[in-house]
């Protein structure tokens, strides 16, 4: 990706990169010098980016991943190690029990729905298509897409409750 490229794919992104920013580490100064620090990180690697398919998406990433970053070490900064609670074997083990029993289920449960609500919740939440590729790819229209999505929703959430 040459200069020309980089300011045309990823500078318009700023402004959702600051957004997200802010809303993670609560201070849009912060916000700032982070986002700034992610464009010089992708700079850096611009020759790799060329690769990347989502690359709105690999940008926001990287913005969410470096605010990770900036609250543990203001975490780990501020609190002294005895302070810090540490999970038990066992209740990490049931947690992981419980995530992969609400994993399983939400999978019977995606197989329970009609195909192209299936296809709608398949191609937003696991694919990361936006509204114009799946309308393209459904031929639906965007106002039909939301309306299924949101009976697919709202279906899964009564299903989920009843079997929880």
């Amino acid at each position: 990706m040459n200069q020309e490229e980089f300011k045309t794919n990823i500078l318009p992104l700023q402004p959702a990169m600051q957004l997200l920013a802010e809303r993670i580490l609560g201070n849009p100064d912060d916000a700032a010098d982070t986002v700034q620090e992610v464009f010089i990180s992708l700079w850096d690697k611009r020759s790799e980016l060329d690769s990347i398919v989502r690359l709105k998406n690999y940008c926001l990433q990287s913005v969410r991943l470096r605010c990770i970053d900036i609250l543990r070490k203001h975490k780990n900064d501020t609190l002294q190690p005895d302070a810090i609670e540490t999970p038990t074997d066992q209740a990490m083990f049931d947690e992981v029990e419980e995530n992969e029993r609400r994993y399983s289920l939400l999978n019977s449960l995606l197989l329970q729905l009609p195909d192209k609500q299936r296809k709608i919740i398949q191609m937003k939440y696991f694919d990361n298509c936006d509204t114009q590729q799946m309308e393209a790819s459904l031929q639906m229209s965007s106002a039909n897409i939301y309306t299924s999505l949101s009976r697919a929703l709202q279906s899964l959430r009564e299903k989920m409750e009843k079997a929880l």
